[in-house]
């Protein structure tokens, strides 16, 4: 059965209702952002498949019609490119879920491409000619956390179709997947020495020598606390993936961190793509 968030989407409709008795899925609030392009060469098509030059990045369903992603996934010339965003769906090869187009988007003005810096961003989706309602498993937002910045030793994973090994351009995974991750003090690592900033957290594995991790095409995903399930964090960033004694860098989501910055985004002129 589809989720009623689906349908309402696809027309849209009202505010998104609670899911259905019955229905289950990991993450019916993972997005993908993806390009529109399909003017791919022959020499491209035959090293990857068209939906896998086409993922960018990954995104949480946080309100019917809103998405919240990392600012290096979206600009302005993307959204005018046609970039659009996929929910409600597992497999990416197999034409699964259900797309819209990406008519605006609002990123922090302070974002920083070189630091990483205020790495969010809020992607506005409607519903357009080539919308369809297939095959889609159900949608539903998370809602954000709303407790104090975590510490070290709490249970969270991420989720996304990134990559599976660290390299470039090594594709990325068809089938959606989820990491079981640890947050762990960035002052650990002396690789991000100087490097993140207090709005920021770290995740690792979380056995020793466990190399869980998120990796390229991961970006803008979830970070979602194990009990109960919501949001408190963004993909953000890493040095490398999969490497031992390392960790991703993830935006917190707080009472104190970027829950006053996303409601007023989202409240926003829709003229305004940039907020700080």
């Amino acid at each position: 059965m589809l989720h009623i968030l689906l349908l309402a989407a696809a027309i849209q409709a009202a505010e998104p209702e609670q899911e259905q008795e019955g229905e289950t899925g990991a993450s019916p609030w993972q997005a993908e952002i993806y390009s529109n392009f399909t003017g791919w060469t022959p020499e491209e098509l035959a090293e990857r498949d068209p939906w896998d030059l086409a993922h960018r990045c990954g995104g949480s369903l946080i309100a019917n019609g809103w998405v919240l992603t990392a600012a290096h996934c979206i600009d302005q010339a993307k959204v005018d490119k046609g970039y659009r965003v996929r929910l409600g769906a597992d497999y990416l090869d197999n034409d699964e879920g259900v797309t819209f187009r990406i008519d605006r988007m609002v990123r922090h003005a302070d974002w920083n491409k070189a630091e990483h810096l205020y790495d969010i961003a809020l992607i506005h989706y409607v519903a357009d000619k080539d919308t369809h309602v297939g095959s889609a498993g159900p949608i539903a937002p998370i809602p954000l956390y709303e407790g104090p910045p975590l510490e070290a030793g709490v249970d969270v994973y991420a989720s996304g179709w990134g990559q599976a090994e660290e390299g470039k351009d090594k594709g990325f995974q068809a089938e959606l997947t989820a990491v079981d991750l640890r947050t762990v003090d960035c002052a650990d690592y002396p690789q991000y020495e100087g490097k993140t900033r207090e709005y920021q957290m770290c995740a690792t594995g979380r056995t020793p020598g466990d190399d869980a991790d998120t990796c390229t095409g991961d970006s803008g995903g979830p970070l979602v606390l194990d009990d109960p399930q919501v949001l408190v964090g963004v993909v953000n960033w890493g040095i490398g993936c999969y490497r031992a004694d390392s960790a991703g860098v993830y935006l917190r989501i707080d009472n104190e961190h970027f829950r006053d910055w996303i409601a007023r985004a989202m409240a926003a002129a829709p003229t305004v793509n940039e907020l700080r």
